[in-house]
């Protein structure tokens, strides 16, 4: 679940490739009005599919000529940013 007030999105639950779909579908909307930090300290469990989320999240913000940060990212998301050699792309 995405939940946005401001230029801030905080995501909650899970993260995994089973939801990642409906979270980027969710999420798009919100990156083109112009968000630019997403909080992922609600998140319970998250696979690798939370590095697409991030990737994503960050071309759009991208191409429309912003950046995008993240706060709360749990250590699993940097373990497996570590071991996919992604870790010093992240935008913490």
């Amino acid at each position: 679940m995405i939940a946005c007030e401001g230029t801030r999105c905080r995501i909650t639950g899970a993260v995994t490739v089973d939801s990642v779909g409906s979270l980027l579908r969710e999420l798009q909307p919100q990156l083109a009005k112009g968000i630019d930090m997403l909080d992922f300290s609600g998140v319970e469990t998250a696979d690798s599919a939370a590095l697409t989320l991030i990737f994503s999240a960050m071309r759009q913000a991208r191409q429309a000529g912003r950046t995008l940060a993240c706060t709360g990212l749990p250590a699993s998301f940097t373990t497996l940013a570590e071991l996919y050699g992604v870790s010093e792309l992240l935008p913490v």
